[in-house]
């Protein structure tokens, strides 16, 4: 009996393979569909509010006193991370975003230049930041854990129609612990003056 040569058997192996991880794949509904915009608007890359003195000048304290503990605890490694995230801080609330587009289509979610399929993407609500409308998708990845998509003037019960095609809505807005727990210590100590 004749035996198969090298390279028929590789693409025997190939086809076998490729049969196998097709079948494991199980789209979200639109997925497997003609590849259709929805829905493209621009808006800024994040919900951004001009801030007042007050709310720089107790970043600056707050940085000042933790540099003060740390240098007397001898942990400069610590006084660079609180160096860097008052920087940080710094400059997202003082420089505007700029604007970008979002596409939602029949395969997922286009913020910018990142593709996101529905098959990664877990449940969607609202929330309002900043006096911006903003679109938050939970995802099933380990990064982003979550998407922010920033509606501008876009109708958000519009949007709700056609991503409940094919993520579950909550009608509560979700929060983790931290959110949680960054709520409360703005509530409680604002970073800025809330009289004027």
């Amino acid at each position: 009996m004749p035996k198969d040569h090298p390279e028929e058997e590789s693409s025997k192996q190939e086809h076998q393979e490729t049969h196998v991880n097709s079948e494991s794949f199980t789209p979200k509904m639109g997925e497997a569909e003609e590849i259709k915009t929805l829905l493209s608007w621009e808006a800024p890359a994040r919900p951004f509010k001009k801030k007042d003195r007050s709310y720089y000048t107790t970043i600056a304290i707050i940085a000042v006193l933790l540099i003060l503990i740390a240098f007397l605890a001898q942990e400069f490694l610590l006084i660079g991370v609180i160096l860097s995230f008052a920087f940080v801080t710094y400059v997202l609330a003082f420089v505007p975003p700029h604007n970008i587009t979002y596409h939602i289509s029949t395969q997922g979610i286009t913020i910018g230049e990142d593709f996101y399929f529905w098959h990664f993407l877990d449940s969607f609500w609202f929330k309002e930041k900043d006096n911006l409308k903003v679109l938050h998708v939970q995802t099933l990845l380990r990064f982003p854990t979550q998407l922010m998509l920033v509606l501008g003037k876009e109708d958000d019960e519009k949007i709700k129609k056609i991503v409940a095609r094919f993520l579950p809505f909550h009608e509560k807005p979700y929060k983790s612990l931290m959110e949680k727990w960054s709520e409360s210590l703005q509530k409680h100590f604002p970073l800025e003056n809330v009289h004027r």
